[in-house]
């Protein structure tokens, strides 16, 4: 659905940090009320408001195919699930997503959309039922306290993209996933903050706080979310207002403190 110039306008006011101008200017404008109700839920959930960030994403998520990029709805059922399980709101949520599934049911989609809603569904049901461990969770990273030496990857480096340099941006920026799966992590963590500043790539902000805070190391796993925010995330939607991925990864929770959503939220992000 294409997004009038001045509801763009409030929603970037509104990734820029800007929440009270920019939800004043979505209120003064009619229509759009899926649209709105997504970054309002967005909003909530990271100011720890989740049972009315259930209440606007559930506004927002029943008409999913007014949004282009479908990481929006799989995003929102994640903080959506999980913003259940913290405001002892399971049943409600149980009830409102076999419902969003009965409506799309009634609907004559193509095979893999209606798989794809089924999948999703039951997933994010099993979720609500306590299951751990499931498909669309991401995979846990390791913590290794040896791996493979620097040296390997340099020269991985040297084959594959001999015109980058391992002491650069650009040659961290190929070489972190393999150095988060394969390389000491201390070693993979001292090279990622070595070029932390000008990465642009969100996956390796996202695997560095992650492993930060499984080793307890919860102010740097934030500084890394904070980074994150402010350089690498790249919303692909007018209404996407607050970096929602974080809510897929469990582990960050112990990083994810108030203050720390607060101070995600007034960050200008997306410029």
């Amino acid at each position: 659905m294409k997004i009038p110039k001045k509801l763009q306008v409030a929603f970037k006011a509104i990734r820029n940090g800007q929440l009270e101008s920019g939800l004043a200017q979505l209120d003064s404008i009619d229509g759009f009320e899926p649209q709105k109700a997504s970054a309002k839920a967005e909003i909530s959930y990271f100011k720890g408001h989740f049972a009315d960030a259930m209440i606007w994403d559930e506004q927002a998520i029943a008409f999913d195919t007014q949004w282009y990029a479908g990481n929006v709805l799989t995003e929102h059922l994640f903080a959506y699930s999980s913003a259940a399980i913290l405001s002892n709101n399971v049943e409600r949520a149980r009830d409102f997503l076999t419902g969003f599934l009965a409506e799309k049911e009634k609907l004559e989609l193509p095979a893999h959309s209606l798989s794809f809603y089924r999948y999703q569904v039951a997933q994010h049901l099993k979720r609500l039922a306590g299951k751990q461990n499931l498909p669309i969770e991401p995979e846990p990273l390791p913590l290794l306290a040896t791996g493979q030496p620097l040296e390997s990857f340099a020269a991985q480096l040297h084959q594959y993209r001999p015109k980058l340099t391992f002491d650069s941006t650009a040659g961290a920026e190929y070489l972190l996933h393999f150095l988060f799966q394969a390389a000491a992590t201390a070693e993979a963590l001292r090279y990622y903050r070595a070029y932390a500043s000008s990465i642009r790539l969100e996956d390796h902000h996202l695997s560095a706080a992650r492993l930060y805070t499984s080793l307890n190391e919860i102010e740097n796993a934030q500084q890394a979310l904070l980074t994150y925010a402010a350089i690498a995330w790249c919303p692909v939607e007018h209404t996407q207002v607050a970096p929602m991925r974080l809510w897929e990864f469990a582990e960050l929770a112990p990083a994810l403190t108030q203050e720390l959503k607060d101070k995600l939220l007034a960050l200008p992000k997306a410029l």
